[in-house]
């Protein structure tokens, strides 16, 4: 699509866009159904899934049964892979890394960053940095919404659905009781970073 640029000329649509900044408004019209509708748009970029930074703040975390839930950053890719993430990270991150976007402010790439081994995760040792999908069929948004769900959870087994077509399925009273002692073992002094316990 084409747009006027000098007298007679032409030039790109994109060379509209390309005037504009961050926060700058712009005014669009629409034709629809005949009718020509004005919308103010205050122009924003768009988030993505994996943040570039986390503003200097302490990395979030959460714990149950000796799993450690986290969110995914550039700044967690390194401290995980070092500066040749982009080339030893999992596909399945980095694909996420480079080409998704958030589909709301507050959303979240949450995995299961390690197992601390324990007599009730037996079996789920080698999990690691595995993106958590849904916790008993409800999708995970974000960290916070997940240690929400857990910690209010009452059902007799919590159900986490990770990538890869894996499930962990732990029972939920047990799972509770081992987490306290798992802290104690690994001198972690709380099952949730502060920022999730407001």
């Amino acid at each position: 699509m084409e747009v006027p640029f000098r007298h007679g000329e032409r030039i790109g649509f994109s060379y509209l866009i390309s005037q504009k900044y961050t926060g700058d408004s712009a005014l669009v019209k629409i034709l629809r159904n005949k009718e020509i509708f004005e919308f103010n748009i205050k122009l924003a970029i768009h988030k993505k899934l994996i943040p570039g930074h986390i503003g200097g703040k302490p990395p979030s975390y959460f714990i149950v049964a000796g799993f450690v839930f986290t969110t995914v950053s550039v700044p967690y890719l390194r401290s995980e892979y070092g500066k040749e993430y982009e080339f030893d990270a999992p596909v399945k991150l980095l694909d996420k890394h480079l080409h998704a976007m958030a589909q709301s402010v507050d959303e979240q790439l949450v995995v299961v960053s390690q197992v601390l081994v324990s007599d009730i995760n037996i079996g789920y040792e080698e999990i690691v940095n595995t993106q958590v999908l849904a916790f008993n069929g409800k999708p995970v948004k974000n960290l916070k919404c997940l240690a929400e769900m857990v910690e209010n959870c009452d059902d007799e087994y919590m159900e986490f659905s990770l990538d890869y077509d894996q499930i962990v399925v732990l029972q939920t009273k047990t799972a509770k009781e081992a987490t306290l002692d798992i802290l104690t073992t690994h001198c972690i002094p709380s099952a949730m970073s502060d920022d999730l316990k407001n």
